[in-house]
């Protein structure tokens, strides 16, 4: 083989690496392109809003559900959910009129507003229950609870319930949070107190039971009464009825009748004296033979 056959070997191969290597180039660019828009792409999904962060700077609009182009790396974005969801509040230790222990544990339901929500990860963050809703729950309680004497809290925890939904409503408002409603899950007091109700309430049991036992003996009483009357009528009665049969018996008894009832009475035979001449004693019958 030649010399000049050899050269344009070589420069053919030199082509064909460097060909191979520009195709490998263009396809890897590509390859990255397709990366960076396919990151790029953001999905806002139902219920939730797009909160943007663009290097490092929360914008002031939000993004409602939907799909978007945002440039990547230079652009984030948090997703906020708007839709209502329940918050456990922790144990609160308050205290009565009287200065009582009472400890409360509730539930809040809330949402976020769509239109506050940059500003509520700007100020706050995606903590914003820890650091926000307990605390206010926290010094609501606190405030409530004194309002009212110890053995007032249980009737009265509706009333509790309102004023601090209310409370709670006003105060988390200005974070963008809105309150739906707030539940007072569990109530209880001081170990002594609670001993002091139980015992109470056994005592009044024991009354409960000793004013039914003296209701029932009273309504014996009232109706051996009753019927002690009742007799003492019907002997009345009786006696009366006697007395009355008593006394017809008496104003019919005439003369005649006396006679008459003798004459029935008579054997037929004439009776027999016995004796001397100034005594004389009827002589006794035989019996019936």
């Amino acid at each position: 083989m030649s010399r000049g056959s050899g050269n344009i070997t070589n420069i053919g191969r030199r082509s064909l690496a460097g060909w191979g290597c520009g195709t490998y180039a263009i396809v890897g660019a590509i390859a990255l392109i397709a990366i960076y828009l396919m990151g790029s792409i953001n999905v806002a999904p139902p219920g939730y809003v797009g909160v943007v962060v663009q290097l490092g700077q929360v914008q002031a609009s939000t993004l409602a559900p939907g799909v978007y182009f945002r440039p990547f790396l230079i652009q984030d974005v948090i997703d906020f959910e708007t839709r209502v969801r329940p918050h456990n509040f922790r144990e609160i230790d308050a205290a009565s009129r009287e200065y009582q222990s009472v400890k409360l544990t509730g539930t809040l339901n809330f949402a976020i507003d769509a239109q506050q929500a940059d500003d509520l990860y700007q100020r706050v963050g995606l903590d914003f229950a820890g650091r926000v809703i307990d605390a206010a729950f926290s010094d609501t309680i606190k405030e409530i609870i004194p309002r009212f004497a110890v053995t007032e809290i249980l009737g009265k925890r509706e009333e509790i319930r309102g004023l601090t939904k209310d409370k709670l409503a006003a105060s988390l408002g200005r974070y963008g949070i809105l309150v739906e409603d707030v539940y007072l899950t569990d109530i209880s007091f001081s170990p002594e107190y609670t001993q002091a109700i139980e015992q109470k309430q056994v005592a009044q049991q024991l009354v409960e039971r000793e004013r039914e036992v003296l209701n029932q003996k009273r309504i014996q009483a009232e109706q051996s009464e009753v019927e002690a009357k009742g007799q003492a009528l019907a002997d009345v009665a009786r006696a009366q009825g006697a007395a009355e049969a008593n006394k017809l018996l008496t104003q019919s008894l005439t003369a005649e009748l006396i006679e008459y009832q003798r004459v029935q009475r008579w054997d037929g035979r004439m009776p027999l004296y016995q004796g001397d001449a100034n005594v004389m004693l009827p002589v006794p019958s035989p019996g019936p033979r």
